[in-house]
């Protein structure tokens, strides 16, 4: 079973928007969630992040993370459980 990705960011993160378009560019199925919105942010404490970008895949979870710290199909492993022994 695929695993669903959030990406949490804000309005003027460079680094939010490299991942938007990275995502979007390889038609990965993500939930894009602004934490300026309460209910978001609210979402993004309860995970127990801190820094934006957030990528969450399934369990795993990266902070502070540049899209070219993962390559896509590091990201495709993670979403379809190929990663975990």
């Amino acid at each position: 079973m695929e695993k669903k990705v959030y990406l949490f960011g804000k309005q003027g993160c460079g680094l939010c928007q490299g991942w938007k378009k990275k995502l979007e560019n390889f038609n990965i199925n993500f939930q894009y969630l602004d934490i300026e919105n309460p209910d978001n942010l609210a979402e993004f404490t309860l995970m127990g992040l801190t820094k934006v970008p957030a990528l969450v895949i399934g369990e795993i979870k990266f902070e502070g993370v540049r899209p070219s710290d993962i390559t896509i199909e590091e990201i495709k492993k993670m979403i379809e459980g190929k990663n975990e022994s």
